[in-house]
């Protein structure tokens, strides 16, 4: 199974200039013979905090679906790529799964940060999907400082841990190197490999966001990483016959043993 993470760059509030590039990514990675892609958070919209971008960018909601739909269905891979989403008067920052030609599923973020919150409300929703071969938790940016988030998709089954961020400021090599600080503990407490991409982008404020493409194994080493100053991606093969594997082993699958009757006590 052969996966991929981009660094997309992207910009606010251009919806066509996103989805062309994104549009350009499938079909090249298609060609390639990946099988799944991960996007950035947001990377069709831009990171947007404001409210009035927001709504002009839904406007777009339409044509941006019809697109990814016919491109879903006349390639060979599965994507899931970053849009902001409406209900009623709530909007949410979500994540959206393609494959053959139908969205397969979608994860709204669980946990905005405190900037977000002024114009984004919280998901309530913890699933994972089916993909290909793969079994696929999406978490975005702020969710994956929540260790519990990680043990839950793994708990409902998930053996790869879809990381999507729009993490402001550092370098490339600092971005990458705190990403690499917490995130081999997710792959490896949980047996799951993980896959990482920063949005690329310089906000109205002059605020840079940094390339960072990263693949880990499920025991937390590194497969394959990017951090240089453009459109960059990490591809990596991963075996997901490998975590059978772990599972298997009296001394290498902690969660099995994890007392988790006794934890939640600790919770309430």
């Amino acid at each position: 199974m052969i996966v991929a993470v981009v660094s997309s760059k992207c910009r606010i509030g251009d919806v066509g200039f996103n989805l062309s590039t994104t549009m350009e990514w499938i079909k090249s990675f298609d060609e390639q013979g990946v099988n799944f892609i991960l996007f950035p958070e947001l990377n069709l919209s831009g990171y947007i905090r404001d409210i009035e971008i927001l709504k002009t960018v839904l406007n777009e909601e339409e044509q941006v679906f019809t697109s990814l739909l016919e491109i879903s269905k006349s390639t060979n891979l599965a994507f899931a790529v970053g849009f902001p989403e409406q209900e009623g008067e709530r909007y949410f920052i979500t994540h959206f799964v393609f494959e053959g030609g139908k969205v397969v599923g979608k994860h709204r973020k669980t946990h905005v940060s405190i900037s977000e919150k002024e114009v984004y409300s919280e998901g309530d929703e913890i699933n994972v999907f089916p993909v290909k071969d793969m079994r696929i938790g999406i978490q975005i940016c702020y969710e994956t400082h929540f260790p519990e988030i990680s043990a839950i998709q793994a708990q409902k089954g998930a053996n790869v841990l879809a990381m999507a961020f729009a993490s402001p400021k550092e370098t490339c090599q600092d971005k990458i190197e705190r990403f690499k600080r917490y995130i081999p503990a997710r792959a490896y407490d949980n047996a799951c490999f993980a896959m990482i991409c920063n949005q690329v982008t310089t906000n109205d404020r002059g605020t840079v966001f940094p390339c960072a493409s990263l693949i880990i194994d499920p025991k937390g080493k590194v497969m394959s990483e990017s951090f240089v100053e453009e459109n960059e991606f990490a591809v990596a093969e991963i075996d997901i016959s490998e975590i059978n594997r772990i599972k298997e082993s009296k001394m290498a699958f902690f969660n099995a043993h994890k007392r988790t009757e006794w934890l939640r006590e600790y919770y309430e």
